[in-house]
C-alpha cells in the first residue's frame, strides 16, 4: 500500500503599517513564507499569522485585489493592508467600512477604562466582563454593535463584520485609536452619557437635587446632569480639570 504524496503549496505574505505589530511572535514581518498542504483561503492564510480579518482593509493577490474567500495558490503573493484613513482607495476594494452607520460599540473584559471614556465622549458602549466568547458575540450581533478587543481570537470568528483590536496598552490611547479607526472626531458630544452605567444623562435644575449635593458644590455650581438609570449626578466639577489632556483635547475641554 502506497501513500499518496502531497505537493506543498508556497506563498508569501507582505504585511504592512501596524499589521506587523499584530502578528503572531513565530513570524518576524514584513514578508512571511508559508507552506500549505493545498489551497487556503486568504481570511485562513493572514489569521493563521496572527491577524484578525477586522483589522485588514485590503489584500492584493499578485497586485490583484481580492476578498478574504480567495483561494491562495501556488507560489503567489500577498499584499495585505490595514485600515485605510487617508488613503483613497475603491469602495468595492475595500475589505471595511469607512464608517459605522451607527456608533454603537461592545467592549470585551479587558477594555473596561476605553469604554469609560468612550462613553464620556457621548459614544453608546456597552461592557462585558465575565462572559463567553458564544455570550460576546450574541450581545454584539442582538444590539448591533462594533466588538473593540484585544483577544485577536475572539475577532477571527467569521461572524464578527465589525471589530477593532486596539494596538496600545494605554487606554487613553486606545481611545484615540477608535475615534480614528471610525472616524468619530465630528460625533463627540462630551459628557452627554453616563460614564458607569452608558445611559444618556438628562439636564436637571439644581433644586431638584440639591439635597444629594456637597456645600462646596452647592456654592459653585449650577449646572447639573442626573443619570435616569443609576442616578449619579454630574457637573463641571474638578474631575473635569484632572482628566488626562489627551482626552481633554478629544472632548474639546480647554486647560
Amino acid at each position: 500500500m502506497s501513500l499518496k504524496r502531497y505537493r506543498m503549496i508556497r506563498a508569501t505574505l507582505r504585511f504592512y503599517g501596524d499589521l506587523n505589530d499584530v502578528l503572531f511572535s513565530t513570524f518576524s514581518g514584513p514578508a512571511v513564507h508559508r507552506n500549505l498542504p493545498g489551497p487556503t483561503s486568504a481570511k485562513d492564510l493572514i489569521e493563521g499569522c496572527g491577524v484578525p480579518h477586522t483589522e485588514v482593509d485590503l489584500i492584493l493577490a499578485n497586485n490583484h485585489p481580492v476578498d478574504f474567500s480567495y483561494l491562495v495558490h501556488e507560489d503567489q503573493q500577498l499584499s495585505i493592508y490595514p485600515f485605510f484613513n487617508h488613503i483613497q482607495i475603491p469602495t468595492n476594494e475595500r475589505l471595511q467600512q469607512p464608517t459605522l452607520s451607527h456608533n454603537r460599540f461592545l467592549a470585551d473584559t479587558n477594555l473596561g477604562k476605553l469604554a469609560r471614556y468612550l462613553r464620556m465622549a457621548g459614544f453608546d458602549t456597552a461592557y462585558s466582563k465575565g462572559q463567553s466568547d458564544r455570550e460576546i458575540i450574541g450581545q454584539m450581533l442582538e444590539e448591533k454593535r462594533a466588538l473593540l478587543s484585544r483577544d485577536r481570537k475572539l475577532l477571527m470568528h467569521k461572524i464578527i463584520n465589525h471589530g477593532y483590536l486596539p494596538r496600545s496598552d494605554d487606554p487613553v490611547q486606545q481611545l484615540q485609536e477608535v475615534v480614528r479607526r471610525y472616524n468619530l472626531s465630528n460625533s463627540v458630544t462630551p459628557f452627554s452619557r453616563c460614564p458607569n452605567c452608558n445611559t444618556k444623562l438628562q439636564r436637571v435644575s439644581k433644586e431638584e437635587i440639591i439635597d444629594h449635593l456637597e456645600p462646596l458644590t452647592k456654592q459653585h455650581f449650577d449646572t447639573f446632569s442626573q443619570c435616569a438609570n443609576c442616578k449619579k449626578i454630574y457637573w463641571a466639577g474638578s474631575h473635569r480639570h484632572r482628566l488626562d489632556k489627551r482626552i481633554k483635547e478629544l472632548l474639546g475641554i480647554k486647560e
